[in-house]
């Protein structure tokens, strides 16, 4: 990542593929980078969401700025989530390659929190973290931050798009079954049990109750304005050429296990019997929905 050459949107741009997403009638708009507090522009690109009634959701690795931060809430940005890798200082810096990052992390948490706004953590679940330590990193957030912590599922795939599971030496069943069993004896974990049951099925070659709508509920839009099912399959097509945009349909995907296009898929799937189900775990969606 630190050897490409960094690229970012304009606003101009950006009110184009907003206003497209608003017409299409798309409800979420979730601004990532690299890091988007970078992009100069990123606060009216919020201001302009919220105008058009798109829900707003940014994440931070910590970096940003406490006067942005507050001039993003005061632009409508709905949710935050900061990026903390580790508890440990060394190994958030290692990992980042910041010095100082989890202070930073640690900082912009607090200001956001004192802003009322609605935040959580996000974590990669990376070589550091295992089945015996991932409560470590769990009640540090939860307890010592004093947020949920939402879980962000490893993947890297070959040029044929084939996913291949990271890290062949740790067993990735075994941490979600723990975090499974962290949830449900009350930690704050914003990942939906629905979601986290469904890797478990996949590990067990077991159908899946919910599967993935990429390219049709949910969709990657990078810098230039192309339109993807995903980080993992090819371009549908591009907003900003003008070129004729279509949606997949009936789109039942069991490839990966990817949060970002997975789990916000299941809203257009759920049954009272699921709302149900998450219902046990109301406070946590609390803290970051309402």
């Amino acid at each position: 990542m630190y050897k490409n050459k960094p690229e970012s949107i304009s606003f101009n741009d950006s009110k184009k593929i907003l206003d497209f997403l608003s017409e299409k009638g798309f409800l979420i708009v979730y601004f990532t980078g690299g890091e988007p507090s970078l992009n100069k522009d990123i606060i009216k690109m919020i201001e302009y969401a919220n105008n058009l009634d798109l829900v707003t959701s940014l994440t931070t690795n910590g970096t940003i700025s406490p006067k942005m931060l507050k001039e993003l809430i005061e632009a409508g940005l709905y949710t935050l989530s900061v990026s903390i890798d580790h508890w440990d200082p060394a190994i958030s810096e290692y990992i980042r390659k910041y010095n100082g990052i989890l202070e930073k992390q640690k900082n912009t948490i607090r200001i956001a929190k004192k802003l009322g706004a609605r935040v959580y953590a996000s974590t990669y679940i990376n070589p550091y973290l295992n089945e015996n330590n991932i409560i470590n990193i769990v009640e540090y957030i939860n307890n010592h931050l004093g947020i949920p912590i939402g879980f962000c599922y490893p993947s890297i795939t070959n040029t044929t798009y084939k996913l291949k599971e990271p890290y062949p030496n740790r067993n990735l069943k075994k941490i979600i079954e723990k975090i499974i069993f962290l949830k449900k004896i009350g930690y704050d974990i914003a990942n939906s049990s629905i979601y986290l049951e469904d890797i478990i099925n996949f590990y067990n070659n077991k159908n899946s109750k919910f599967y993935c709508k990429g390219g049709e509920d949910v969709f990657y839009i990078d810098w230039k304005g192309n339109v993807y099912p995903c980080f993992l399959k090819n371009k549908l097509f591009n907003i900003l050429n003008n070129e004729k945009s279509f949606f997949l349909k009936n789109v039942n995907c069991n490839e990966c296990l990817l949060d970002c296009f997975r789990e916000p898929s299941i809203l257009s799937q759920l049954s009272l019997k699921s709302i149900l189900k998450e219902i046990k775990y109301i406070n946590t969606i609390k803290k970051i929905m309402l």
